[in-house]
């Protein structure tokens, strides 16, 4: 295994436990924001009282949502009116977007949003004022008084490390921001009462960009039980926050070079005892699990990016395969680091065993030792030997390649004896349904090869009709456009005169290290699979090899097409970075589902057409069953949270247009379906409305060629 760092981290709460301050804070009342599980700060809270010590352990990360989960009894509201914090430093709507999703939380009770007043890096405390409690045996949801810190302190104890390689101290000397929610809620019966919520924040700069971000973070008061006067305030900087830090300054001190790819695959893990909310119905709603996934996946894309001297966001960046591996872990905090170098043999996240490759691998290893030590010269050794091991690592790789391929003909073989009914279709296809589906098509087969050898099939059919080029999974975590564009297809060859080809799945790469990370985190976006195995987004792939690009350059080159129908999908849920800001960089825009919505890209010569079809095709989109209402409640929640969107509504649906003359066929429709960890009947529908969406664009781009 190519671990190259790995360290271990002290829990914060067991760092508390074991405080010698404790004794004097008997009888006094302690206030803790950490980044764990309700369960395990429950039973922290308890483990203090036990000691004397009136405790309440709440939430550092999305706090208001957390407090009216586990203290405020929602059960007789009828209004709430929320007052969120705003800071300088922060995207205006940050502390709103931190209750998403309360409306969910709080059915029937109506929520209302009020903007305070901005803050500047300067105020670090707010005015004291009294606010009404409940009756309660625990203490406030925020002290009485709150007077300004003197200082903010790093970590209870120094972070403890082991093995391999000792990181730099995670200490930092940074400014703690006092910000708070204020609330008025009013039940039933009309009795109003007030509440003010501590939300822990503090002002870093972060490694990837050098920005200065406003991050949640760990956070301790003490104060005394009768007369409320805070004793304490101290900035702590958890397990949590250490765990991204230590790998970020792993990541950014190493000599990386200028040739890309870097590596073929750099896996980051973190096993934690984090925290993870679910709904009544066991839907996600907050983890920090994925959180920190999200934060280490486009961190460290940020920073390959500014390595490069590239733009931010640039999608050609070929850094190699960038893989978070967050697990669920108890007791200390394990952080480490494999580094695959290029053209390495790749292991699952969930190895699987390969007896006849591994047992190659020994006996060619031994082999070439007993060579080296035997023949080769001291002063050539090191470079001969990289050689043989470079072809080495080729032999091993075409042997996993042929048993990869034979267990994928086996399964496909097996799928094919059984009919996939991929109408119910309930949750993202295996690669060998997705084989043996696209094996049932008459026609040419045509094909490219990934980065780590794995099939790119696709499916051409020559008709008289206009031209149709569909393709699914570019981004392989968006899995209800492959079962889409599966659909779609079978429905082009079943109109006679169609002239079409098919790449249902455009980056299998991603698709297994999408299915692994499912098989682990169900409920997750996996934003890390969403690339391929070089690390970027294939459409902008700039040069050779090409791989995967080549299959879709191989379906415009048989079709001649001037319609590309591109089947996506986005976060059905929120999408977070809270240790750069917590809204994502770049992202904004997506960080919260509008329903199904369209994207058209069009050539200056095709700009007519595409607006007179786009207008049709939205115009019947609208009437799929379902669809509208999905729409007009996502949109209309979306536009409370985040603004109006900056797209433009046609019949309900949402559609970004732009003019592009630098794509090579005329017009592309991307669509996008928020399908990113949903299962069951949400999935069908999401491949249903793809499949229909396939359809009705065909449909209406034959129709406006014959009107021609």
């Amino acid at each position: 295994m190519p671990r190259v760092f790995e360290c271990e981290l002290a829990l914060t709460s067991g760092q508390l436990l074991s405080d010698p301050r404790l004794d004097g804070w008997v009888g006094h009342t302690l206030e803790l924001w950490l980044f764990e599980g309700v369960q395990a700060r429950q039973a922290l809270a308890k483990q203090l009282q036990q000691r004397g010590i009136r405790a309440q352990v709440r939430s550092a990360y999305k706090p208001l949502l957390h407090v009216f989960l586990e203290e405020i009894d929602t059960a007789t509201l009828a209004s709430v009116v929320i007052e969120y914090p705003c800071h300088a430093e922060a995207d205006p709507r940050r502390f709103l977007l931190e209750g998403y999703p309360l409306e969910d939380v709080l059915p029937g009770v109506k929520v209302s949003w009020v903007a305070a007043q901005s803050k500047n890096s300067a105020q670090t405390s707010i005015s004291a004022s009294t606010v009404t409690s409940p009756p309660t045996s625990t203490p406030p949801l925020i002290s009485t008084s709150t007077p300004t810190p003197t200082s903010t302190s790093t970590s209870l104890t120094s972070t403890s490390t082991t093995s391999t390689s000792t990181p730099t101290s995670t200490s930092t000397q940074l400014q703690t921001e006092q910000l708070v929610y204020r609330l008025t809620l009013t039940d039933l019966s009309g009795l109003v009462q007030e509440f003010s919520i501590f939300a822990p924040n503090v002002l870093k700069t972060d490694l990837a960009l050098g920005q200065q971000s406003l991050c949640p973070t760990g956070y301790l008061k003490v104060s005394d039980s009768q007369s409320g006067q805070l004793l304490l305030a101290q900035r702590l900087e958890t397990e949590f926050e250490q765990a991204f830090l230590i790998l970020m300054r792993w990541v950014t001190e190493q000599p990386w070079g200028i040739a890309e790819p870097y590596f073929e695959r750099l896996l980051l893990g973190v096993e934690l005892p984090g925290a993870e909310t679910v709904d009544d119905q066991g839907r996600l709603l907050a983890s920090t699990y994925e959180a920190l996934h999200e934060e280490l996946y486009f961190s460290v894309l940020e920073f390959f990016q500014r390595h490069s001297k590239r733009p931010s966001g640039h999608r050609g960046l070929q850094p190699g395969q960038i893989v978070p591996d967050i697990r669920v872990g108890s007791g200390v905090v394990k952080v480490f680091v494999e580094r695959y170098t290029v053209g390495a043999i790749l292991l699952g996240l969930q190895p699987r065993e390969q007896p006849r490759a591994r047992a190659l691998k020994h006996e060619i290893q031994h082999e070439i030792q007993q060579e080296i030590q035997q023949e080769i010269k001291q002063e050539i050794k090191h470079e001969i030997q990289h050689e043989i091991q470079q072809e080495i690592q080729q032999e091993i790789k075409h042997e996993i390649q042929r048993e990869i391929k034979q267990e994928l003909k086996q399964a496909s073989s097996q799928a094919s004896t059984q009919e996939i009914n991929l109408q119910a279709c309930c949750e993202p296809l295996s690669s060998a349904s997705i084989c043996a589906t696209l094996a049932s098509f008459s026609g040419q087969t045509f094909g490219a090869l990934s980065r780590q050898g794995r099939s790119v099939d696709g499916v051409y059919r020559r008709g008289s009709l206009p031209a149709i080029v569909l393709t699914g999974g570019q981004h392989a975590n968006e899995a209800s456009g492959v079962v889409g564009a599966l659909r779609g297809a079978q429905w082009l060859a079943a109109q006679p005169q169609a002239h079409f080809a098919v790449v249902p799945l455009e980056n299998p790469d991603g698709y297994e290290l999408f299915a692994q990370y499912r098989a682990i985190h169900p409920q997750h976006m996996h934003h890390a699979a969403r690339y391929t195995g070089l690390g970027d987004d294939l459409e902008y792939r700039e040069q050779a090899p090409w791989y995967e690009t080549e299959a879709r350059q191989q379906a415009v080159a048989l079709t001649q097409a001037q319609l590309h129908l591109s089947l996506h999908g986005y976060p059905a849920h929120e999408w977070t970075r809270p240790l750069t800001g917590y809204v994502p960089r770049g992202f904004a825009s997506w960080s919260l589902p509008k329903g199904f919505f369209l994207i058209v890209r069009y050539q200056a010569a095709y700009k007519d057409l595409a607006l007179q079809w786009l207008e049709a095709l939205t115009e019947s989109i609208s009437h799929l069953p379902g669809l509208a209402e999905l729409n007009r409640v996502q949109l209309r929640r979306y536009e409370s949270y985040l603004g109006a969107g900056g797209f433009e509504l046609k019949h309900g649906i949402a559609c970004l247009l732009s003019q592009n003359d630098q794509q090579n066929i005329g017009v592309k429709l991307v669509t996008e379906f928020p399908d990113e960890t949903i299962t069951g009947e949400d999935f069908v529908f999401a491949q249903q409305v793809q499949t229909d969406t396939v359809r009705l664009a065909c449909t209406h781009w034959w129709r406006l060629h014959d009107a021609v």
